[in-house]
């Protein structure tokens, strides 16, 4: 029988709690500027520095500059934020170097003129009155000048989860810079962690911003026997799931997952879908329960809402509400920001200014809606979708949050990282694999599965689910069947322009009904149509037709390279318009699309024109969709 989990307490939680105190206490200590800017600092006397005024910076210079790109200077600022600096006037420099006036006013000093004592009469030396703005200004500029290039959207890091260059989980919380270092055994298994910290600042050619702050990981280690995640499992199965077995652990899954943020290769999306009353909007408040301000929780928002609120920050994005409307295209572009920070492409927008604005999402994003909107395939592969069902009485529990469970997850996700990627989610992805999922699914799907069963254990699913982890063949078996409708979804490129072509109909009527082109071919292959008489047809709609065993091993389908008649037509406002079809078609295996053919096969008249054509086995194709070999 499974040892039941205990949520951490005792000494242990104690101890946690003493050096949050501790740790508080330390952060308490001001920053303070009392030198008189006429007095020397360390022997030197204002503006006496070497190189002033603009060859170098001055020492123990409370800024840094990290270099500039186009018109624009990047600077971290004396409080540690991240300031793109165009304009140099006095309140920008004040900013930039605050609270630290008298230091710039020391460094680049202005005078006032020597004036008469008017008790002694004797000329009293000039004193330090302001700054001399344009010298700190060169200063400035000819230090981002030697640092050189600096991209924003590549090489700052906002709050969240990040990953070292040495495969460490790194989480910025905004006023310090959290990793576990980790000890392993000979089985590359963890087996000792320790939290360290440090100031956010520049780290391995990365800028990690100061900012305000959000979730820090508990201090003692969490593992799955005192991980509050059992409890918030148990809860999550009371809602009720159109798959219950799978369904709460791609929530839960999820939710750790999106902790690692830009630590993740890829970061999975989840839609929850579901009527009134099936319990949506009580889901988003348990995760901002759990979470806190480390969520971006927003509703009814726009892509630039939310680009522009998250910045450089890989946390969460949880978006309640979102509702696809007739005429609106904002849904489609919040589903494609999603898209984009599942894999962490570059974007580019354009700004006030008419500079291009470059930007790079690593954000995990949760959804929830009536009905979702349109999805495409690509759309799809990167998501679960989860369906609710009306809830009963008593079903759809709002548990209670302790204040410190979101913390503990954080900490068991930092903890869990280096046994996550080593041994976990790679076991998972070979599983995946023999289901018949795609890369791309086995990448989303994979990274829920495993985070889950860092938070609860592969006995802690089967015992709050029922689902069989501990039985491989039993998890393929399920997941195959509980994901059908996802794997059908999962349709190549060349299959989705084959669909199209052969459900086009043709603009002829026989025996009182206009054909398909799928249909047509079916009564060539039956021998209910003469070859002539099918070729005609075909030509009707802009395709060819090469004979049986010429040079295919069945009929040749012929699809011209380019076209601006009816083939066009039938993809005109898709994906693979002007001639892009030829594209999608040469991805296809090559029993399908035969290589290397002489051009008196590929070249085919159609309608009395030569044209160069894709020809399509038919018999390959068939054997392609799992057809039988005659």
């Amino acid at each position: 029988m499974a040892k039941t989990p205990k949520i951490q307490g005792g000494r242990k939680a104690a101890k946690a709690a003493f050096t949050d105190a501790l740790r508080e206490m330390e952060e308490q200590t001001p920053a303070a500027d009392m030198a008189d800017p006429n007095e020397a600092r360390n022997g030197i006397a204002p503006g006496k520095w070497p190189g002033f005024p603009a060859n170098a910076l001055p020492p123990d210079c409370p800024v840094t500059v990290l270099g500039l790109k186009g018109d624009a200077v990047y600077i971290i600022s004396a409080s540690g934020q991240l300031h793109e600096v165009r304009r140099w006037d006095l309140p920008t420099l004040t900013m930039l170097f605050a609270p630290y006036g008298n230091f710039l006013k020391w460094a680049w000093p202005g005078y006032s003129k020597a004036k008469e004592d008017p008790k002694t009469g004797e000329l009293l030396p000039p004193q330090v009155n302001r700054l001399e703005r344009d010298k700190c200004t060169e200063a400035l500029i000819n230090e981002a000048g030697r640092r050189g290039i600096f991209d924003p959207a590549e090489n700052v890091r906002g709050r969240g989860g990040w990953k070292t260059d040495d495969e460490r989980m790194i989480w910025h919380s905004g006023k310090w810079l959290w990793t576990v270092d980790t000890t392993v055994n000979r089985e590359n298994r963890a087996t000792g962690w320790k939290l360290q910290r440090a100031r956010p600042g520049e780290y391995f050619g990365y800028f990690y911003k100061q900012d305000a702050a959000i979730m820090e990981p508990w201090m003692e280690p969490i593992g799955v026997m005192d991980s509050p995640a059992h409890q918030l499992l148990q809860d999550l199965t009371t809602w009720k799931w159109q798959r219950p077995k799978l369904d709460p652990i791609f929530l839960l899954g999820w939710m750790m997952a999106s902790l690692m943020g830009g630590a993740l290769d890829v970061r999975p999306i989840v839609f929850t879908t579901g009527g009134a009353g099936v319990g949506k909007s009580t889901l988003h408040n348990i995760i901002r329960s759990l979470f806190g301000r480390t969520l971006f929780s927003t509703a009814n928002t726009t892509a630039a809402g939310i680009y522009q609120n998250i910045g450089h920050d890989s946390r969460p994005v949880a978006v309640d509400e979102f509702e696809a409307r007739a005429g609106s295209a904002k849904e489609q572009q919040v589903i494609e920001l999603a898209r984009q920070a599942y894999s962490g492409a570059e974007m580019h927008r354009g700004s006030q200014n008419h500079s291009g604005v470059e930007f790079q999402l690593r954000n995990a994003f949760m959804f929830s809606s009536i009905l979702h909107p349109p999805l495409t395939v690509q759309d799809k592969t990167r998501m679960a979708i989860l369906n609710l069902r009306a809830l009963d009485k008593g079903h759809g529990r709002a548990p209670v949050i302790s204040d410190v469970a979101g913390r503990m997850l954080l900490r068991q996700v930092m903890d869990g990282f280096h046994d996550f990627h080593a041994h976990i989610l790679p076991a998972w992805k070979v599983i995946l694999n023999k289901v018949g999922f795609d890369a791309r699914a086995i990448d989303t799907y994979g990274a829920l599965l495993a985070a889950a069963e860092l938070a609860v254990g592969r006995q802690g699913m089967a015992d709050l689910t029922g689902f069989p982890a501990d039985d491989e063949e039993a998890v393929i078996t399920m997941l195959r069947d509980a994901t059908a409708e996802e794997r059908a979804a999962q349709t190549p490129k060349w299959q989705e322009v084959m669909d199209r072509i052969l459900a086009a109909t043709i603009d002829h009527y026989q025996h009182g009904e206009k054909y398909t082109v799928g249909r047509v071919l079916e009564q060539l292959e039956a021998e209910a149509t003469p070859l002539d008489e099918a070729r005609a047809r075909l030509a009707m709609i802009g395709l060819g037709l090469r004979d049986k065993g010429k040079p295919c091993k069945g009929y040749g389908l012929a699809v011209p390279v380019n076209d601006e008649g009816k083939l066009q037509e039938l993809f005109a406002r898709t994906d693979y318009a002007r001639g892009v079809w030829t594209q999608a078609l040469r991805q296809a295996p090559e029993m399908v699309v035969p290589p290397g053919l002489e051009r008196k096969h590929y070249m085919v008249k159609i309608n009395r024109q030569a044209k160069s054509c894709t020809i399509i086995d038919l018999a390959g194709y068939d054997l392609a969709l799992g057809g039988v070999d005659e």
